[in-house]
């Protein structure tokens, strides 16, 4: 998925921020995520699941959380907080496999909440 736009939020002051991403999917057709990264103290483990996505059957609009170690929450926050030379692109392993036509139509017969195992980043610096 592409990053389209993107804010940082912070609820409270005691409250740890989060980044609400606004992307468009590359592989699904007409599909968009809104995203939430949150930045964690603890180390993943290998088997965790690091997030989940909502995918409803009445919208093209997918629903996600994500918490990454805080390193790399600051490093994602930087890069959007400057204009990057193209879209930062995030992958997302799912638990599930998703049904996808030829022509990247979304097939799903239901609500579903897929569980994220990990998250590839892409970060244009030039």
């Amino acid at each position: 998925m592409a990053v389209q736009t993107a804010e940082l939020r912070q609820a409270g002051v005691a409250d740890a921020p989060e980044l609400h991403l606004s992307c468009n999917l590359v592989s699904i057709a007409r599909g968009q995520c809104q995203l939430t990264l949150s930045g964690s103290d603890t180390d993943k483990d290998t088997d965790a699941q690091i997030g989940s996505l909502l995918i409803e059957v009445s919208r093209p609009v997918m629903r996600g959380t994500v918490q990454i170690p805080n390193a790399l929450f600051t490093s994602i926050r930087e890069r959007l907080a400057a204009t990057p030379p193209r879209p930062v692109s995030l992958t997302l392993q799912l638990d599930t496999q998703l049904a996808v036509s030829i022509e990247g139509d979304l097939r799903i017969d239901a609500e579903k909440t897929i569980g994220i195992q990990d998250m590839t980043v892409i970060l244009p610096l030039k």
